[in-house]
């Protein structure tokens, strides 16, 4: 439902959390984004990619030469507020469907894998 939605914006949903992220963080590296997003560095690359050639996100040179700051652009905020409307909408058709309870639950159970998805995680990437 979200995709579809979405998808009347331009985005993918992945690309709508990369911008509500980058929009709550500030600026922020890859390494940041992969761990809040537990997602494949490489898909993460090819996605910023595109959102920064799109004009929703810029990228400065951090600390040292390999890493590389990303924030969001005034086009990145005009994208999110056009999304906006259509995350509510998916959200509200979803809460519909499931009923409450079912909602509450969905909720509850997603919460459970993400969280094991970010331990997962961090077996296979230790600091």
């Amino acid at each position: 439902m979200y995709d579809q939605e979405l998808k009347n914006a331009g985005l993918e949903i992945t690309q709508f959390g990369l911008l509500t992220a980058l929009a709550a963080a500030g600026e922020v590296n890859q390494k940041r984004l992969s761990e809040g997003f537990v997602m494949d560095s490489t898909t993460l690359t090819r996605t910023l990619e595109r959102m920064e050639k799109r004009g929703w996100i810029s990228v400065t040179q951090g600390k040292d030469k390999r890493e590389r700051l990303f924030s969001l652009t005034a086009a990145g905020k005009r994208q999110m507020a056009k999304a906006k409307p259509h995350w509510v909408l998916a959200e509200s058709r979803l809460r519909n469907e499931l009923g409450e309870s079912g909602w509450n639950d969905m909720k509850e159970a997603l919460s459970l894998v993400t969280k094991g998805a970010i331990i997962a995680q961090s077996f296979l990437h230790p600091l």
